[in-house]
């Protein structure tokens, strides 16, 4: 199936990244709407909480070294991106607090934050909502047992929000090549068929790449590691009656990557799947019904091997997680502006790890199944310029192990009960200016990577077995997020954010890096631990032709009787400007900075890295327009200033690449 999919991808070469969008509709969005704070449509003026957004002129002129949609989020305050290459997750974090403590959205239905945005397009994505601050009562955790385990919405959430109306029929194709004998390319279209909206689109990738290890890295690339990536991906949103008072969506994403890591028999081939399809009627004019159901899939394989003069495979191996997330929910507006939700949600979870010694038969390592269920209800209530809101919801979780490093558990069973409550405050002084507050909890509980590991603890220092050691005695983590804050827009489109929070979990999970060669990781318990910062933001629409911004994010992290949270820094810094001209042109460069982090909270046995600044540049010129078609030019240019910053397990950045293509919307 696999290479079917990677067949049909290159049969459309000749149709086929950047992160473009709406490539005919260039426009900017004056009044500004989110759904993430609420599950309805709300003025980001009449939500507590403090969310960004990414419409598609800004996510069209981000450049993606490493091709990973956390990127795209990368120049918000609060955020550490760590994407480790091209072929690997982020390693960020959020708010100081780790890589698991903002969850993904697709439509408001959770999918993974390590997985999933490398495998999504944002073709299909209309805007980006980023939550800063506790999100756990309208949406659940992520019951992922592979990376870091389950992840919560306790520092926020990243909602990807989908195209759904359809308003300009048009196809754009764009093929494009770079460094690395990098080719890139997509084809788009979209369209609407009296009340029926569509998106169509499939992407490919291949590339040589290059050496992303340090020098005496356990990856051990003897070549240019190579790879391919394919997506195919639809969507599709039928209005019965013609306007909103009742809609179906559905959105199909199938991708595909496979390559090596820099060696004959380091192979790997990795399929991902994603289904979202949701219903919504207004039931009448003060109540509106939503129902949605997804399911997530995912098959990685890779292979071991032995090195010496002459490379032998060892084994094969693999993990295979198919998650289905569902929600139901009723929101009853009441009085002049008030509402009340209420809804349930669900997921299941299957999780296995198997290895093939190369002796005709599959051995599992790890195989459970997982289940949550919840129900929750949240009041917002206006007085004049005072806003309040309050919410609570209950979480039944079990784990069924079947078996934890090949044999059987000591505790086939697990279960547990919490109960999350979520409260904010936002007071409007004038149009112009207003202050906020928001408190929420979490409580999350150990994925079977964690306690199971990939590898057995005897193997701890072994050369050659690099994974991650179990741990099954960890606990459950339980967290507590508060922010405080205060927008302001001043004359001359001047937006000015400040932002405070303060994060604590007890017995939180965290990943430390046991050994860098081999490399091995082992998930603990480092008891009390702390985030605590403040962000400010600058931003401007001078014009239509002309936004910048500007950002400063400080945190302190804090490990009871250790040391920092791992991949948590200290100072983030990011600005930008997006120009745009008469003729055509239009430059957007954007600076990040990053002052260093810690691989582990241990402080004996911790490595420190520092990126320190990331420039990058985009730039397109139209060279050809009409009333049916316009044709541009464009250029990537990433990490300009060649910094090839270490990361932790021996990778590094490799520097700088570029990026040229053409783009032709008709």
């Amino acid at each position: 199936m696999k290479k079917k999919g990677l067949l049909f991808s290159g049969l459309l070469l000749s149709l086929l990244p950047v992160f473009s969008q709406d490539s005919l509709r260039d426009t900017i969005s004056l009044d500004e709407v989110v759904i993430t704070g609420s599950k309805a449509p709300r003025s980001t003026g009449n939500v507590t909480q403090k969310i960004d957004i990414l419409d598609s002129r800004e996510i069209s002129r981000l450049v993606s070294g490493n091709r990973n949609i956390a990127e795209a989020i990368m120049y918000t305050p609060g955020v550490s991106v760590s994407a480790l290459s091209r072929n690997d997750a982020n390693w960020g974090t959020y708010g100081g607090i780790g890589p698991k403590y903002s969850t993904y959205m697709l439509q408001g239905l959770p999918i993974d934050a390590f997985v999933d945005p490398q495998a999504l397009d944002l073709n299909a994505v209309d805007r980006i909502e980023v939550q800063r601050g506790p999100a756990s009562v309208l949406y659940p955790n992520y019951l992922s047992q592979d990376f870091a385990g389950n992840q919560s919405p306790l520092a926020g959430t990243i909602n990807l929000i989908l195209k759904e109306r359809i308003y300009d029929s048009y196809t754009v194709i764009s093929p494009s090549f770079g460094s690395y004998n990098t080719f890139n390319g997509q084809v788009y279209n979209q369209g609407n068929l009296e009340n029926l909206h569509y998106f169509l689109g499939t992407s490919y990738e291949s590339s040589d790449y290059t050496n992303y290890g340090t020098e005496n890295s356990w990856l051990n690339m003897q070549k240019n590691p190579v790879y391919k990536r394919s997506r195919l991906y639809g969507g599709a949103t039928w209005y019965p009656a013609g306007n909103e008072t009742q809609k179906l969506t559905l959105f199909v994403n199938k991708a595909f990557h496979s390559g090596d890591a820099g060696r004959v028999y380091r192979g790997f081939d990795h399929d991902y799947g994603t289904i979202n399809a949701g219903y919504s009627a207004e039931l009448n004019d003060r109540m509106k019904f939503q129902a949605h159901m997804g399911l997530r899939q995912y098959d990685r394989t890779w292979q071991e091997s032995s090195f010496g003069v002459i490379d032998t495979l060892k084994s094969n191996n693999g993990v295979v997680q198919n998650i289905v997330p569902a929600d139901i929910s009723l929101t009853i507006k009441h009085g002049k502006e008030n509402s009340f939700i209420i809804g349930s949600d669900y997921q299941s979870a299957e999780y296995s790890t198997w290895s093939d010694p190369l002796n005709g038969y599959r051995s599992f390592g790890n195989k459970s199944t997982a289940m949550q269920a919840g129900i929750y209800a949240q009041e917002e209530v206006h007085f004049s310029n005072l806003l309040l809101r309050g919410g609570i919801r209950y979480n039944y979780m079990k784990n069924d192990i079947e078996l934890i490093d090949g044999g059987a558990p000591g505790e086939k069973m697990k279960e547990w009960h919490s109960l999350l409550w979520s409260t904010g405050i936002k007071y409007k002084f004038n149009s112009g200016f207003s202050v906020f507050t928001n408190a929420g909890n979490s409580f999350i509980t150990p994925g079977l990577k964690s306690t199971g590991g990939t590898i057995s603890l005897s193997d701890k220092g072994v050369i050659g077995r690099h994974g991650q050691l179990p741990n099954p005695d960890l606990m459950p983590e339980a967290g507590l997020g508060i922010d405080a804050g205060t927008e302001a827009t001043l004359p001359l489109n001047f937006k000015i954010t400040v932002r405070g929070f303060y994060l604590a979990i007890n017995d939180a999970i965290v990943e430390n890096v046991v050994s860098q060669n081999p490399s091995q990781t082992q998930s603990v318990n480092a008891g009390q631990t702390t985030s605590s910062g403040i962000e400010l933001e600058i931003k401007q629409m001078f014009s239509s032709s002309i936004r910048w911004f500007v950002n400063y994010t400080y945190m302190d992290t804090r490990v009871k009787g250790a040391g920092t949270v791992p991949f948590a820094p200290g100072h983030l810094a990011n600005a930008g400007i997006n120009l745009s001209t008469p003729f055509g042109l239009t430059v957007s460069p954007y600076l990040n900075y990053n002052d260093g982090f810690y691989d582990s909270h241990v402080k004996d046995s911790r490595g420190f890295f520092k990126p320190g600044a990331l420039l990058s540049i985009n730039a397109s010129q139209v060279v050809a327009i009409t009333e049916n078609y316009k044709i541009e030019a464009f250029g990537n240019l990433y990490n300009v200033t060649n910094n090839k910053y270490e990361m932790p397990w021996q990778f590094r950045n490799p520097g700088f690449s570029s990026m040229a293509g053409i783009r032709a919307s008709f």
